[in-house]
């Protein structure tokens, strides 16, 4: 009978335990719900970064007021070494140069109506150039009536084109001022230049023969006595060792 009491008692022991243990985790779990919002533990470091942040926000203008500083310093500094330029001077020209003297000769834009001029008064040379073909050489010959000389058929073309008379030997053109003409390199030669030639060697600084560049490497002239007018090649031989320079008479200002 004792046996039996003992092994009935003790299934009602455990159950107590049981029910004990299930109303502990439900009051455990009543108590967790009933505070929700808690903070965790990990909160002091959140704050913690944000503090961190906004130090850095503070400090910020402090560095950018410094490098405003330095730069109004630097600033100060330069514009005390630098001088001041006067009123109605050129602060860029160079006190060390001399003044640029611009002659007549001078022309860096060409006006349309000067364009104009140009290009009638080069056709109006050019054909008179041209009627004269086959004339003869005369010695000291100016009209077409008696015939030309080097010198004498140039001034016949360009006599009605320029507002002054050109020289009449060609040396005298050789050496004429720039306000009458402008000396070019043979890579630059244009139509209705003067090329100019030393046949008796005289030296490069003396010319004593003259004639007007055509294009194409071609020029007309009147050669010497026994020979008429007419075109040559700058590329022969006897022409390339004798040529000492080219002048050009057709200038904005010079024609009519």
């Amino acid at each position: 009978m004792n046996n039996l009491q003992i092994k009935f008692v003790n299934p009602s022991r455990f159950l107590w335990a049981m029910m004990m243990c299930i109303f502990m985790l439900l009051l455990s779990s009543y108590a967790h719900a009933a505070r929700p919002h808690q903070t965790s533990k990990k909160a002091p470091v959140a704050v913690h970064s944000v503090a961190k942040s906004s130090s850095k926000r503070k400090r910020a203008p402090v560095k950018k007021n410094a490098h405003q500083s330095a730069s109004s310093q630097t600033h100060h500094h330069q514009s005390r070494s630098v001088k001041k330029v006067p009123i109605g001077r050129n602060p860029f020209r160079q006190s060390d140069l001399p003044d640029l003297q611009i002659t007549d000769g001078m022309h860096p834009r060409i006006t349309p109506i000067q364009k104009t001029k140009l290009k009638i008064a080069k056709t109006k040379v050019v054909s008179n150039l041209m009627k004269q073909l086959g004339k003869p050489y005369r010695y000291g010959g100016t009209s077409p009536r008696t015939g030309f000389d080097c010198s004498g058929l140039v001034n016949y073309a360009y006599r009605d084109q320029l507002k002054s008379t050109l020289p009449r030997t060609a040396d005298n053109m050789f050496h004429m001022s720039s306000s009458q003409s402008r000396e070019i390199d043979k890579e630059e030669l244009n139509t209705g230049d003067l090329v100019f030639f030393s046949t008796h060697s005289r030296g490069h600084s003396h010319a004593d023969h003259v004639g007007v560049y055509l294009g194409d490497g071609e020029f007309i002239q009147a050669p010497r006595t026994g020979k008429d007018i007419q075109i040559s090649r700058l590329d022969d031989d006897y022409w390339q060792n004798h040529y000492i320079g080219a002048r050009r008479v057709l200038l904005p200002h010079a024609v009519r």
